[in-house]
This record gives C-alpha cells, sequence and structure tokens, in this order.
C-alpha cells in the first residue's frame, strides 16, 4: 500500500512540475557562414597592396603580384562621372571660387551665353525641353576678363612605352576657403557672398556647363561635394544628370578607395595606377563611369590629400597594359589572402585574362567575419518553397570560393551560383564554409546587396536600386538554377560537400529531457522514503 501511494505521489509531482513549467519554446535553426575578405577578391587586393608596400615592396613588384605578364606604359585622358540625378530636373550649383556659365567649350555660344560668376556665385538650371539657367552673382564683363578658367581635359591618347617621366610640380591650391583633411572626409564650404550684381537668366536648347576658374571647383547642392574640371547639366537620357567631366589625374586625386595617409607611398603608387587603369578602359568602353563601389568610388576634391596627390604626381600617365591594350584593373578591398578567378568573381561566363587568377598573396588580416540568417529567413530570400533541412558549398573555385551553394530541403535540392548567394545575403565575400547552430530567437535577417564592381567593359552609370532586406532573389534579377539532386551534389553527399553544414538530428527536446529527469527524481524520492519507513499519510 505504501509503495502504492509513493507511486502516485512521485507521478502527481511529474505533472505539477509540468503544468507549472513555461511552455517550450522551439529552437530556431540558423545558418552561419564564417568567411573571410571584403570585395569580389579579382585582381589586387588592398590589404596584400598595403602588406607588401610595408615590407618594402616597389609598385613595380606590387603591380606585378596581382597583375603579372602586364607592362606599364602610358595614357591621358579624362573621365565622364555622374554626381547626381535631379529630382523634377531641377538642379543647382554653387561656384566657391568663381567660374562662367556655358553651353559649349567652344566659341560658338547661344545668345546670352557665357555668363560669368562671382565667387560664391550660384546657378539654378532646369530642363522642360529648353535647359534654363537663373544665376545669382554673375561678374561684369570687365571682371571677367580677368579670369581664367579651368581648360577642358585632353582626350585619351594612344598607347605608347613609357618614358622617364618628370614629376610636375605640387598642383597650386585652389582659393577656395575650404579645409582638406587627410582621411578626405567631407568639409564645410565658406564660400564668399555673391557678387552684388543683378541675376541673370539665360536659355539654350543644348547642355549646360559649369566651368571653374582655374584651380577651383564647382560644389554640386544636392550632393554637398566639389569638382574639379566642369560640371555639365544633361537631359538626353531622361533625367536631368549632373555629369562631372574631369581629367583623370585630378579624377585620382578625388578618389575614396584609399583614404588613409599612412599608407607607403609604393602601395599608394599602385592604387593610382590601378585605378587611372580601370578609368580609363571603362571610359573607352562605355563612356561614363560611375561614382560607388560598382566602379570606383570618387567623391570630388574634398577627399584630397597631400599623400594621394604625390602618389598621383610621381605616376602620372602611368597605367597597365596587356598586349597593347589596356588591362581590366578590377581590385577590391580584401581578397582573404587568397586572389580570386573571374569566374569566382564575377559569376561562370565571365571574361578570363592571363594575368587575374586565383593565386595567394600575403596578407597581415584576411578580414573574418560571420553572418548568421533563420534558415526559415533564408528560404524566403530565397525563394525556396519548401523547409531548409541543410546548407552546403557543392562547388567551389580554385581558391576555395563558392562557386555552387546547395540548399536542401523538403522541396528537394536548389542550387545557387556563389555570386547570386553572396548578393541575395549581403556578404562581403563568397569565400565562406556554412554551418547550422540552434537560436532561441531568430537573429535579424542582413540586408541584400546588389551593388559590385563590374569589370570595366561592363560598368553601368545608372543609380544602384535600393534593395529591401528581404527581397527574394529572383527581383534582383539574378538568375538561379533550381534542380534536383545533381550527380555533383550525390557525389559531395557520399564524400562529405565541402564546408556542409547539417540541421541536428530532432527529437532532442530539452523539455523531453527534464521531464524524463523529473520522473527519475521523484521515483528515487519515493524509494528513500519508503526505504526509511516513514509514514507519508
Amino acid at each position: 500500500m505504501r509503495r502504492a501511494l509513493v507511486l502516485v505521489a512521485a507521478v502527481a509531482l511529474v505533472s505539477a512540475s509540468a503544468s507549472l513549467a513555461p511552455p517550450a519554446r522551439a529552437a530556431v535553426p540558423v545558418l552561419v557562414l564564417d568567411g573571410r575578405g571584403f570585395g569580389h577578391g579579382v585582381g589586387m587586393a588592398q590589404d596584400g597592396a598595403l602588406s607588401m608596400g610595408q615590407a618594402g615592396a616597389t609598385y613595380q613588384q606590387i603591380l606585378g603580384q596581382f597583375y603579372p605578364g602586364t607592362a606599364i606604359a602610358r595614357r591621358a585622358g579624362y573621365v565622364r562621372v555622374p554626381v547626381l540625378v535631379a529630382a523634377a530636373r531641377v538642379a543647382s550649383v554653387t561656384f566657391p571660387d568663381g567660374g562662367q556659365i556655358r553651353d559649349t567649350l567652344g566659341n560658338d555660344q547661344s545668345p546670352g551665353f557665357p555668363i560669368d560668376v562671382a565667387p560664391g556665385g550660384r546657378a539654378r538650371i532646369t530642363f522642360d525641353g529648353t535647359y534654363h539657367v537663373d544665376v545669382d552673382g554673375a561678374r561684369t564683363a570687365a571682371e571677367a576678363a580677368e579670369v581664367p578658367l579651368q581648360q577642358p581635359a585632353p582626350t585619351t591618347t594612344a598607347a605608347s612605352p613609357l618614358p622617364t617621366v618628370t614629376p610636375p610640380p605640387p598642383p597650386t591650391p585652389p582659393s577656395s576657403p575650404d579645409t582638406t583633411v587627410p582621411d578626405g572626409s567631407p568639409t564645410t564650404t565658406s564660400a564668399p557672398p555673391p557678387a552684388a550684381a543683378p541675376a541673370v537668366t539665360a536659355s539654350s536648347p543644348r547642355p549646360i556647363l559649369s566651368v571653374p576658374t582655374t584651380g577651383g571647383t564647382i560644389a554640386v547642392d544636392g550632393r554637398g561635394r566639389r569638382y574639379r574640371g566642369f560640371v555639365e547639366a544633361n537631359a538626353a537620357q531622361g533625367p536631368l544628370r549632373l555629369v562631372n567631366q574631369v581629367d583623370v589625374e585630378q579624377y585620382l586625386r578625388g578618389m575614396g578607395e584609399v583614404r588613409n595617409p599612412k599608407w607607403p607611398l609604393a602601395s599608394l603608387k599602385t592604387q593610382a595606377i590601378a585605378a587611372r587603369t580601370y578609368a580609363l578602359r571603362a571610359m573607352s568602353s562605355v563612356g561614363e563611369i560611375c561614382e560607388d563601389q560598382r566602379c570606383q568610388v570618387y567623391l570630388g576634391a574634398q577627399a584630397e590629400y597631400p599623400q594621394m596627390d604625390r602618389a598621383v604626381r610621381e605616376t602620372q600617365g602611368q597605367v597597365l597594359t596587356y598586349r597593347g591594350a589596356l588591362a581590366s584593373t578590377v581590385y577590391s578591398a580584401n581578397g582573404g589572402g587568397f586572389e580570386a578567378s573571374p569566374a569566382e568573381g564575377f559569376g561562370p561566363g565571365s571574361s578570363t585574362y592571363p594575368y587575374l587568377r586565383a593565386a595567394p598573396y600575403p596578407s597581415k588580416d584576411p578580414a573574418p567575419w560571420t553572418v548568421k540568417i533563420a534558415l526559415s529567413d533564408l528560404a524566403r530570400r530565397m525563394a525556396y518553397r519548401g523547409t531548409i533541412t541543410n546548407v552546403r558549398v557543392s562547388q567551389t573555385g580554385p581558391s576555395g570560393r563558392a562557386m555552387q551553394v546547395a540548399l536542401d530541403g523538403t522541396a528537394g535540392t536548389k542550387q545557387v551560383a556563389g555570386v547570386s548567394f553572396d548578393r541575395a545575403l549581403g556578404l562581403k565575400s563568397t569565400l565562406f564554409a556554412p554551418r547550422i547552430e540552434q537560436a532561441d530567437v531568430a537573429p535579424p535577417p542582413p540586408a541584400a546587396e546588389a551593388a559590385i564592381q563590374s569589370l570595366p567593359d561592363q560598368v553601368q552609370t545608372a543609380p544602384p536600386p535600393s534593395v529591401p532586406p528581404d527581397t527574394p532573389l529572383e527581383q534582383l534579377g539574378i538568375p538561379l538554377r533550381t534542380t534536383t539532386t545533381s550527380p555533383l551534389s550525390r557525389a559531395a553527399a557520399r564524400s562529405g560537400a565541402v564546408g556542409a553544414a547539417r540541421l541536428p538530428a530532432s527529437g532532442d527536446s530539452p523539455w523531453r529531457a527534464l521531464a524524463v529527469f523529473l520522473l527519475i527524481t521523484a521515483a528515487a524520492a519515493g524509494a528513500v522514503l519508503y526505504g526509511t519507513g516513514r509514514d507519508l499519510r
């Protein structure tokens, strides 16, 4: 009788414990990606250029590491960089140092042009089928005659063997009161007030050119940035765009790719030559170059600093060529210690070049990173129609980067190109290994990223699209290849696919384990009580 009472009490204790316990929380399966590098990894890795420069390598040796087989030649030219798409076809520019409004660089100006602008003057440009300009701060004719204007940039010249180049003297500082800081951060422009002159209005069927005083800049009011060269207002492509046309040497001074004055001079020279070559090849292929990471980051005159100015000056005109043509000198911030092949960086079918190959390089920091996403969020992002249970790298390239990523689950296997997987999750590179862990709550899903540096023959100058964080790949225009389990993935499954991450076995609920523990404890307690002869009535 006593034993029966003890067992009844034990069962009651377990039931009470279960009723008092909080409701079970299902574990959330999460994909964890551990990776290295930052960028596509093809061509020059900036971390490698820095490491080699710090070790005493010359810029010729650094270029030889990342673009083997190329030669140094000489080119001159200009670049066109769209810097603003104006809303409602209205834009304004300011002349910190003075300048001129024109509708052609030649002498055949339309009636009312050119308009001379005093320091601090501003021009408002509108387009309704005709270009209209309203200028506050125009100069008198006598004042304008004393002001030299920025000369047009030269056109691209043919290749020639690189002669000994005597560096020109440092450029004359602009008369603007702006202050340039070493890291290239934008600064506040304190332009002098416009000259006390009546406003001037003119109209033209041709695009409008804002040309600064020699050594001066044009400030684009919608961007808060200043640019050398001249700024063209042009609506030929539909919207009114402001396009900065500038000599490539001045363009390089305003780039934002390397904003660290502590870099060795050899490393900065390497960057200048690679960027000059990329820009001139893009111009010869497309005619324009974008200002962001889809091409090269360009910030304008406020990004200038003395060390980069020197690197540009001492490599003036130097470019890389292969068999007489400008090389495709792509580069990224960090290759994770191993350069990528073009197919790894840009996708299968990309153009191949002998000087762009997978190879290790010296790096002091391979830039490790980790990204997490719940498998349920991953399924939505990848438009996977079932439940994902396994994620694995099913094919790698010569540098170890993911060429194909397999999504296994209840709807079969879906193969995703490595570069598509990278962009859909906003990863820093395709050099990663997946694994799966459990979490109490789902982590915030990473933002997608559709922008990546293109080969210079394929640059796009339209503004990059705004990508919501959960946009499926199909809506980004990124192709997917959906298959059942392929021979490749079956072979990978048999051999243990590269970087495979598998979902832990089901049935390992912590609440089930707790219930069993309580039952055993209660039974043991009953046995102890019965053994003492203590009456529980």
